[in-house]
């Protein structure tokens, strides 16, 4: 919609309407019906295409029109185009989940459940969605509420967390919350956060849950065990990994079956080993140590 500029005789100054000035003579523009006819027409467009029947003589139909929710559609959840957002896809964009879905058993996600919540109600095994068919940065959000959970990914994928493990299938004990983001290359996903990210994190490296081994907290409390087998009345252990700094606490104690008086005395060599004393060969023993 523009002036009527191509029409003669309507009389514009410098592109614009103007009045008569009757001390100058000067007359006024005219409006041309076809003009006004097309002004008119212009908005009730918008007025109808927000449902609302046009009025004579009521003139605010436009701003309720503007103000509706017919007239602004919410783009898809993925759309990068330039079209108006709603506060709906805003809420959306700014992580508010856009709904829930439960899912029990052996569930093969897809790209509906991407930006919704996903509740796990019993023992379960999720397989993302594709990769390729997610855009970068989508986010994929799991709850395990009642029983473990195994994320898979499909063939050819794989994914990563912070601490750099990387795998194709990753186990969450019931009561963990999770969420994986599509990264841009590789097909690969990345386990973003959640409270089962936690073990995953480089503040809680960890090894294996064995008989030997250790436990960093994020406070920089490392925490470390072992079963030793004895070797004589004296022995010498490593660390599964040496303090950086300081050892706090040592122990260690007879695990044999049978009753011995079995005294046990333990040295700190240094913050990679420490050696036992006794006054016999204990066979199978245990150790605790506490530094930083």
């Amino acid at each position: 919609m523009d002036y009527p500029r191509s029409m003669s005789g309507v009389g514009l100054v410098n592109g614009r309407f103007v009045d008569e000035n009757p001390i100058t003579g000067a007359p006024g523009s005219l409006i041309p019906a076809e003009w006004g006819n097309a002004l008119t027409e212009e908005v009730l467009t918008v007025i109808k295409a927000a449902g609302i029947e046009p009025t004579e003589g009521l003139n605010t139909q436009l701003l309720e029109a503007m103000r509706g929710k017919k007239l602004f559609a919410t783009p898809p959840q993925f759309d990068v185009s330039q079209t108006v957002a709603t506060t709906e896809f805003v809420q959306r964009a700014l992580g508010s989940l856009a709904g829930q879905t439960n899912y029990v058993g052996e569930v093969s996600l897809t790209t509906a459940d991407v930006g919704k919540l996903s509740i796990f109600t019993g023992p379960s095994t999720a397989t993302l969605p594709q990769w390729s068919t997610v855009p970068a940065g989508g986010l994929v959000t799991l709850f395990a509420s009642s029983g473990s959970l195994t994320v898979k990914v499909r063939s050819g994928e794989n994914m990563s967390t912070a601490n750099g493990t990387s795998a194709s299938a990753l186990a969450f004990a019931g009561g963990n919350y999770v969420t994986f983001r599509r990264l841009l290359l590789g097909g690969g996903w990345g386990l973003d956060g959640g409270d089962g990210a936690l073990k995953y994190s480089p503040m809680f490296t960890a090894s294996m849950l064995t008989a030997g081994g250790y436990q960093r907290l994020p406070s920089g409390l490392i925490l470390q065990w072992g079963l030793a087998t004895g070797g004589g009345p004296s022995e010498t252990i490593t660390y599964p990994i040496a303090f950086p700094n300081a050892v706090f606490f040592l122990s260690g104690d007879d695990i044999s079956p049978a009753f011995a008086d079995i005294r046990f005395s333990l040295f700190r060599l240094s913050l990679s080993q420490f050696q036992r004393f006794s006054n016999t060969d204990p066979g199978g023993w245990n150790w605790f140590a506490m530094g930083y």
